[in-house]
């Protein structure tokens, strides 16, 4: 056992996740030390840093940016006189590292061109304004003529995304937050192995601080090895602007096959995703397919990123991949969208208060994480009010407990204005479903939290006139009769210690 033990802790230690902490935190003790030294023996440098620190609390509070982010920064400024402006331009101010944001900021705006506006007049006022809110301010469009499936669980999610790897005849984009080794990895790398032997081009995108503790050994030799083309979405190394980089990261799951079909959801590549291991009870989780026109959206998304990840001869040519079939024909509107932190539009957060403040009769909202500024509390309190059903489901075995604590924080008031709880029982709910009075669905990678409205690159689909509403909405209504419906008795069921501890943690939920 003892040997187990040591065999364990040498093979940590070899690992690029151990090496790249611990440059991290020498880097901080090193930073935070420095300053902190000359502040206490040097009265000109503390006055510096006072003086630092007012102008970065003047900056702060007139950014443009959500309040209680704001109100996080301003604490910790003021909180550590010596430090606190120093952490803050460490960890706050340059969200997304100049080369890389520069590059993405050139590949947006270059592949806007290849989108094709079929200016599709929408009768629904409420159905119009918010897929015009994403194509008006967003720049994607959204398509008729595209079918859309919708998966409640990964195990069917992943069935059909093996299938349809399998038929794949010109190219496959992959793109994942996390990919872990196991059996969900060891069967998407065999299928596609087979693509490549059919002469498939295999395009394989991942975000390397998501995946940075469960990479596959030899990951990348691995993949190009067999001619899979690999690229990991900013990398994690070590090096002096390290700091800089750890806050942003791409959130993304998506899989394009030939154009023809793209799939979307909460997955990533991990065996918890289809319940092979149990991390935290039964993992529930949601996704969608398209097939059709509107999958030209994602194929876009894909070789944006992958672009800003290569070099410039490395680049691929968005109209080598714009492959035509046979139309379907159908009135489903789609709308498949992402969204930036290197921009000024928060698309995920405004899409969520647009369909909670157009709903008439009901909103249900899965979602992992429930972290909420004052906005989106008052607009769901509002809408609650005001007659609409409004249910959010959340996990009742978390993944983050200290998240879990401040999602917790916020049932009191939300219930008391007449929003349902609910905690999915049987385990870990990471489904980010939204369902609007049998009108319109969301389903993608944003979940109700700061990080997903603020500094991860996130995507999803919009849908409206298509059956798969009536499935999102069955599958949720089957979810609540697994789950627990939270009372005010419970809510108030808790001893004063976890009350302050919530209280500290729901101040500073913007940074976590």
């Amino acid at each position: 056992m003892i040997r187990n033990l040591l065999d364990y802790i040498i093979r940590f230690l070899n690992t690029r996740i151990f090496v790249v902490s611990s440059i991290l935190m020498i880097q901080l003790i090193f930073i935070v030390s420095f300053f902190t030294h000359f502040g206490l023996v040097n009265i000109h440098v503390r006055w510096g840093l006072y003086f630092l620190n007012i102008i970065l609390v003047i900056k702060v509070v007139n950014r443009y940016s959500n309040t209680a982010y704001k109100l996080a920064w301003v604490i910790v400024i003021l909180g550590l006189p010596l430090t606190g402006g120093i952490v803050y331009l460490l960890f706050a101010e340059r969200k997304v590292p100049k080369k890389l944001r520069g590059k993405i900021i050139n590949e947006l705006a270059r592949s806007k061109g290849f989108f094709t506006d079929e200016h599709i007049v929408i009768e629904d006022y409420d159905v119009a304004k918010v897929f015009n809110y994403i194509k008006d301010n967003g720049a994607y469009p959204y398509y008729k003529n595209t079918d859309v499936k919708y998966y409640p669980i990964g195990e069917e999610y992943f069935a059909d995304l093996l299938k349809y790897i399998a038929k794949a005849q010109k190219f496959i984009f992959i793109e994942y937050f996390i990919v872990k080794d196991g059996f969900m990895f060891e069967k998407l790398y065999a299928a596609l192995c087979a693509a490549i032997e059919r002469e498939v081009e295999v395009y394989f995108t991942y975000d390397d601080g998501g995946s940075i503790t469960c990479l596959p050994e030899n990951f990348k030799e691995r993949m190009e090895g067999v001619g899979i083309h690999v690229v990991a979405f900013s990398p994690v190394s070590v090096s002096l602007s390290l700091l800089s980089k750890t806050n942003i990261r791409s959130h993304r799951k998506i899989a394009v096959i030939d154009n023809r079909y793209a799939f979307t959801g909460g997955f990533n590549l991990a065996d918890e995703y289809i319940n092979k291991i149990a991390r935290f009870g039964h993992w529930k989780d949601t996704g969608i397919m398209i097939e059709g026109k509107a999958v030209w959206n994602f194929t876009v998304m894909y070789i944006q990123f992958y672009n800003a990840s290569v070099t410039k001869q490395e680049q691929l040519r968005y109209d080598d991949f714009r492959l035509e079939w046979d139309e379907i024909i159908n009135d489903a509107l789609v709308l498949p969208f992402s969204d930036s932190p290197t921009d000024d539009e928060d698309l995920a957060r405004s899409c969520h208060l647009n369909l909670i403040n157009n709903a008439k009769k009901y909103i249900y909202i899965h979602t992992p994480y429930l972290i909420l500024d004052y906005d989106m509390t008052n607009a769901l309190k509002t809408a609650a009010k005001s007659g609409v059903e409004v249910i959010i489901t959340v996990p009742h075995i978390p993944d983050k407990k200290t998240v879990f604590m401040v999602t917790r924080s916020h049932y009191e008031i939300l219930m008391e204005a007449g929003v349902k709880i609910y905690e999915y029982t049987p385990g870990f709910i990471h489904s980010k479903l939204v369902v609007v009075d049998d009108k319109i669905g969301l389903e993608g990678t944003f979940n109700m939290d700061y990080r997903s409205y603020y500094l991860n690159y996130e995507c999803g689909v919009l849908i409206t006139n298509t059956k798969a509403i009536a499935r999102m909405k069955q599958d949720y209504l089957s979810t609540l009769k697994v789950s627990e419906r939270i009372t005010m008795a419970k809510v108030k069921k808790v001893n004063i210690f976890t009350i302050i501890l919530r209280s500290i943690l729901n101040v500073f939920s913007p940074l976590l």
